[in-house]
């Protein structure tokens, strides 16, 4: 991975319902679902219409639901055009994307220089550092932050513009806030929040907090991410991310709640830490589990880091009768 070395300065990006922040909401049709007890509206969803309810795992909701547990709502958990008849099956998954576009935020944070101001002789305490740098391969940001060198506080906003890192363009601002430490002139912990964040294909809006200072990064939030072809949305809910690095590899663990609006959530339990080595783009092994209703289950696993497969229980016996077969990681078409 080309900047597999940033991948631990963050975790996933979160994002909240507009509806949450004084934006649209995306209102479904009724012939978006098959009943009217399919669409409920959960209070504590903030705006989410969509099926509350656990999800039953089954061969027809299987994919997308384990793909978008893992990849965070940010790919429709379709397979894209399969041909059945052939053994080995290309699923055009985006899976891991996530990880890719908080990759591009938190290398943008980090590559804001501010040690110099702090040891600039000032009377007042708190110093204003704004600037405009490129993107890697195309577009740029623009930032104003403001830092406290008394408290060790830190605040203001990121500006990105088509601003492209390592494959992943994205546009929008967000606002950040968050703490560093005074002598090293390092971030410690950052929350960033924003609205209307977007890429080629989902338009994002939300929060997410981290905190840099201790091993492994860890990461908890809660997301929407609204397909902008479908208009659906798709809703993470106390997601959660452990990032760990070692030499030559990290470890990636999910944990959290995952809404897909067609079938209802699911709740997601790493059972083996994804294992990214420097030199790929995808994880060599790993698996996450996919809890549904009734004891059914789903399990994606990483064969190597060019293949995965997806398993599940579908009458709750504790016995994988379902297999997808073997699916090809795909790089996310930006």
């Amino acid at each position: 991975m080309q900047n597999i070395r940033f991948i631990i300065f963050i975790v996933l990006l979160a994002f909240t319902l507009p509806y949450t922040y004084g934006g649209c909401v995306v209102i479904y049709s009724s012939g978006d679902f098959d009943s009217d007890n399919d669409q409920e509206n959960d209070e504590s969803s903030g705006g989410f219409i969509g099926v509350a309810s656990q999800a039953a795992i089954t061969s027809m909701n299987a994919e997308a639901l384990a793909v978008g547990g893992i990849a965070g709502g940010l790919t429709t958990g379709v397979s894209g055009s399969l041909k059945l008849n052939q053994n080995l099956k290309t699923a055009q998954s985006d899976v891991f994307r996530p990880l890719r576009i908080p990759l591009l935020m938190g290398d943008s944070l980090r590559r804001i220089e501010f040690g110099t101001a702090l040891n600039t002789f000032d009377p007042a305490n708190v110093l204003t550092e704004s600037d405009i740098l490129e993107g890697s391969c195309g577009g740029d940001f623009s930032y104003t932050l403001n830092f406290n060198r008394i408290s060790g506080q830190f605040s203001g906003n990121l500006l990105f513009t088509d601003y492209c890192d390592d494959g992943i363009i994205i546009s929008g601002e967000t606002d950040v806030d968050g703490t560093f430490e005074v002598n090293s002139a390092e971030f410690l912990t950052a929350s960033f929040s924003f609205e209307d964040l977007f890429d080629e294909s989902h338009i994002l809006d939300g929060e997410i907090s981290m905190d840099f200072s201790d091993r492994p990064i860890i990461a908890t939030f809660t997301a929407y991410s609204e397909d902008k072809d479908s208009g659906k949305i798709y809703w993470i809910r106390d997601y959660s991310i452990n990032l760990s690095e070692f030499t030559g590899h990290i470890e990636i663990e999910i944990f959290g709640t995952f809404y897909h609006p067609d079938n209802g959530f699911v709740t997601l339990t790493t059972s083996e830490p994804f294992v990214v080595f420097d030199e790929d783009d995808w994880p060599t092994w790993g698996q996450l589990i996919v809890q549904g209703d009734n004891d059914t289950n789903a399990q994606i696993s990483a064969i190597d880091h060019l293949q995965y497969r997806i398993e599940a229980d579908t009458d709750g016996d504790g016995i994988f009768d379902w297999n997808f077969g073997i699916l090809k990681w795909a790089e996310p078409s930006i």
